[in-house]
């Protein structure tokens, strides 16, 4: 055996030593997955940037404020997450009065869908936009490339984003659904008044 697999330990059987070596190539292969492991996290941690980053922070905002720099962080970071799901709740909401009122036939839909769109899709595409911009000197800032950049940012993340939270269909995170459920529910009433 060890005349035909120099790499073999002596008493191993031949079945014994292939069992081995395709584990040891099994374990091998772990740091491909590894780094894809680290990718898929730190574009999960992008997405939450891009899509809750505003609400984040506006929460935090509100949590110092109402709690001072001395509270701990530990209740500032529990009430922000309470006040980005509060917030989030109102988003989903809206969605559902706009939801509501363009099954009605109502054309004031518009109103909350654009008020959602804004907050949501519009302002944090155009943070976005202002941190591409800000990746260059204040001389090249008015390039072409520049501007072009800055805007095509805007473009591609108010579409990702507007994907995200497509408010022009009948969808809701599940945590998120009793809140989209009742905006329905009230334009469901005052449709039949």
């Amino acid at each position: 055996m060890k005349a035909k697999y120099p790499d073999a330990y002596p008493e191993e059987r031949e079945e014994e030593y292939w069992i081995r070596k395709e584990e040891e190539e099994r374990q091998g292969d772990r740091g491909p997955e590894i780094i894809q492991i680290f990718l898929n996290l730190f574009f999960i941690l992008v997405k939450i940037g891009v899509v809750l980053g505003l609400f984040i922070f506006v929460s935090h905002t509100i949590s110092q404020k109402i709690f001072g720099e001395e509270a701990d962080k530990f209740k500032i970071w529990a009430f922000t997450t309470f006040f980005t799901y509060l917030i989030l709740c109102l988003v989903f909401f809206l969605k559902g009065i706009s939801i509501g009122l363009r099954n009605n036939g109502s054309k004031l839909w518009l109103v909350p869908w654009v008020i959602c769109v804004l907050l949501c899709c519009i302002l944090p595409a155009y943070i976005i936009k202002e941190l591409v911009t800000s990746m260059f000197s204040p001389a090249e800032r008015e390039s072409m490339w520049s501007v072009g950049l800055s805007w095509g940012a805007f473009a591609i993340s108010l579409g990702y984003i507007y994907g995200i939270y497509q408010f022009s269909t009948s969808t809701a995170p599940r945590i998120l659904y009793w809140s989209f459920a009742l905006g329905l529910k009230l334009c469901g009433s005052l449709s039949k008044k």
